[in-house]
């Protein structure tokens, strides 16, 4: 039974590569052609009437940079008292900006585009209760609750990507860039914590953390043309970084107006960084001069997720204070193509 399965095989195999030309016709286009006239996605632009042309982008972003695992004080806590609650920082929205450099190429509508991203934030918390305790392990400060707790924080955010891409039609009104390229990034951040307690004494912590990472970017931007002029926009990108973080924590205590350092520490580690990157919004762009020019305007919203960026030195009781980085809110810039 095997050998005539075999034997049957072999001779469909056979007849089907009798049946097939041995070399492909001078019409065929296999991998690569120089055919111009083989349009499957054909190039969307933005173009303006040359071969090359540069254009610049300037992006106002307003954005909300927040950490999970900042917490920094519970109140609540003994026997038979009222609810309480877990002290987070006061997080709030702040203003930045992007600066963007691209060229379209004469190369089947590729294009080359670099983009800064730059924002400084930061936020704090202050804290007076009865039964309140702190939600760091701060070494040798005796075990007594808090009178009052105070966090800060400043986290200083630097991204640059650079992309090659290719805009081409799907359909009549629908537009798809696919870009591949690099990016790296630097993020610095300090947090503070300062913690009285009922007997007087008192309790800093310091921590900081320093990141910076370089890695491969691929995404999609799209562009849903209701007029000529007008379309919403939807674009997603993910990143890997491959990067290092810097990483330092001391902890002192004031006894009797004697200040003693029980923790002072510090590591490099090198890790994957994994980005996530989404925005919509809608946009409005016209060609003017004989189409030598093109300008474009956009306005939206746009999200970034940094994955288990908070890698600040715990001690073990500490486990609760790790998280993710995100970046979040409205962006509104421009475009012009000369």
């Amino acid at each position: 039974m095997k050998k005539m399965l075999g034997l049957l095989a072999l001779s469909v195999t056979t007849l089907l590569c009798a049946a097939s030309p041995s070399t492909p016709s001078s019409t065929d286009t296999l991998y690569f052609s120089d055919d111009e006239s083989v349009t499957i996605t054909p190039p969307a632009g933005p173009r303006i009437a040359r071969s090359w042309n540069p254009f610049i982008t300037a992006d106002f972003i307003y954005w909300t940079v927040r950490q999970d695992g900042m917490f920094h004080a519970v109140s609540g806590v003994g026997p038979n008292v009222g609810k309480g609650s877990v002290h987070d920082l006061g997080w709030k929205t702040d203003p930045g900006f992007k600066v963007g450099l691209g060229c379209n190429l004469p190369h089947d509508g590729w294009d080359l585009f670099a983009e800064y991203t730059w924002i400084q934030s930061s936020a704090s918390d202050s804290t007076s209760a009865s039964n309140l305790i702190s939600y760091w392990s701060i070494n040798a400060v005796p075990a007594s609750p808090l009178t009052h707790s105070h966090a800060s924080w400043d986290i200083h955010f630097n991204d640059l990507h650079l992309e090659l891409a290719r805009n081409s039609y799907l359909s009549q009104y629908l537009k798809l860039r696919i870009h591949v390229g690099l990016q790296g990034s630097w993020i610095d951040q300090d947090y503070h914590v300062h913690q009285t307690l009922t007997d007087g004494s008192s309790a800093r912590l310091s921590l900081n953390q320093d990141f910076w990472g370089i890695g491969l970017r691929a995404g999609l931007n799209t562009a849903w043309q209701f007029t000529h002029n007008f379309s919403f926009y939807g674009n997603l990108a993910a990143a890997i970084l491959w990067g290092q973080f810097d990483l330092d924590r001391k902890d002192r205590a004031t006894v009797n107006n004697v200040t003693t350092t029980n923790i002072h520490t510090g590591v490099n580690p090198h890790t994957f960084e994994p980005v996530l990157s989404l925005g919509a919004g809608l946009k409005w762009e016209i060609w003017f001069s004989q189409d030598r020019f093109h300008i474009a305007f956009a306005a939206g919203w746009e999200h970034q997720i940094w994955i288990l960026q908070n890698e600040f030195i715990k001690v073990p009781t500490e486990t609760d204070h790790i998280g993710d980085l995100v970046l979040q809110g409205l962006t509104i810039g421009g475009r012009l193509d000369f």
